[in-house]
């Protein structure tokens, strides 16, 4: 239902309070997407637009989809018109709420007798599956004693059998292959000390060896160079270059 633009214009040169202009901002601030504009019925288009410089200011409200501004009374007007067309669309569904109530009320109750039906059957049934299960735990304990026997009689049975050969009885012949095997083994030089010495000595002598090796080369390496590189030379006075291969001709 659009508002009457000229009921607003009458009202709006009512100044308000401080209180009331307190409340009507928190009130704009939640029902401000609500709100319908009288000018061109849009919704949800209201912001703040400043004050009026007038003595005292007056606050301004203006739509934006058409650009009118309204003051703070013509708002109050507004959202108090839009307040009582929400309420007058809660109240009727608030009325068919209660009759769905009433109606489930209705129906749940002819549904008691069924229910204490069905609760009987549940207690038989729980009484069937506990008595099943003492039987099954019964039987378990009988398996378990039974059990129990057998392992008790196997224990007996493998206590009074000999375990252990006699000591008189001989061993079994070895296989030759076995034999020669053992003998090879036997006759590996660890397991003679003498040629286990003179392996360690082999490897000792040739540790040395390598070792003093080492030490020449390094002090070739680190020695000063001589003068000369170890070379002579030799002092020949000609007055002119002489090829190489003629100097050993002149000496």
């Amino acid at each position: 239902m659009p508002i009457d633009s000229n009921g607003l214009q009458g009202s709006a040169n009512h100044s308000l309070s401080t209180e009331e202009v307190d409340s009507l901002l928190s009130t704009f601030s939640k029902e401000r997407k609500r709100l319908i504009c009288p000018n061109c019925n849009q919704q949800g288009h209201f912001r703040r637009h400043g004050s009026t410089k007038s003595d005292p200011p007056h606050l301004l409200f203006r739509c934006v989809s058409c650009g009118k501004c309204f003051q703070a009374a013509s708002m109050r007007h507004i959202i108090h018109d839009s307040c009582q067309e929400q309420s007058q669309i809660q109240a009727p569904t608030d009325i068919e709420e209660t009759r769905s109530f009433q109606e489930n009320n209705n129906t749940h109750t002819p549904t008691t007798h069924s229910s204490q039906n069905d609760l009987q059957t549940l207690l038989d049934t729980i009484q069937r599956l506990t008595q099943e299960l003492q039987q099954a735990r019964a039987e378990i304990n009988s398996l378990r004693s039974q059990t129990d026997k057998l392992q008790q009689q196997l224990l007996q049975q493998t206590q009074t059998a000999d375990p252990f050969p006699s000591l008189n009885q001989q061993p079994p012949c070895r296989n030759p292959e076995a034999m020669t095997q053992m003998s090879n083994i036997e006759s590996a030089p660890w397991h003679e000390p003498a040629k286990i010495q003179h392996i360690k000595d082999n490897l000792i002598a040739t540790r040395n060896q390598r070792r003093l090796q080492r030490q020449e080369a390094a002090a070739r390496f680190l020695q000063p160079p001589s003068d000369n590189q170890g070379f002579q030379s030799i002092y020949v006075r000609t007055k002119a270059r002489v090829p190489i291969g003629q100097v050993r001709s002149r000496l």
